[in-house]
């Protein structure tokens, strides 16, 4: 079983509800404000729980199915927060909180692949 799974939930939960407060800023022509980089960095402070939690079982002996494209998905995650804030902060106008949106949820996919590789197969519904 995937040991951070209530996490996970909550980073998609996040994820999902920054996505919709964003779209609704690009559809009214506006850019990221500053509560928009403080939900990002919410989902980079959820992402590394769900590392360190990974981390933890993982020491214990509950190890990634696939571990190699476990870490690279894991790494990828990590990396999205971090360009969103970037791409978020330095466009002005609709197209930065519409990035900031579309990468939420792009996000939301890698992590349940995250989830799915560690566990070998599709998570159960």
């Amino acid at each position: 079983a995937f040991p951070a799974a209530p996490a996970t939930t909550a980073l998609i939960v996040a994820a999902l509800l920054l996505a919709a407060a964003l779209a609704v800023l690009a559809i009214r022509d506006q850019s990221t404000p500053r509560w928009g980089l403080i939900g990002i960095a919410v989902l980079e402070l959820i992402l590394l729980v769900i590392t360190v939690w990974c981390a933890i079982a993982w020491i214990g002996g509950n190890a990634p199915a696939e571990a190699v494209v476990f870490v690279f998905y894991l790494l990828a995650c990590l990396a999205i927060p971090p360009a969103m804030a970037w791409w978020g902060k330095g466009e002005p106008g609709r197209w930065g909180s519409g990035v900031v949106a579309v990468a939420c949820l792009v996000l939301i996919v890698l992590v349940l692949r995250v989830q799915q590789v560690w566990t070998g197969g599709v998570p159960p519904t």
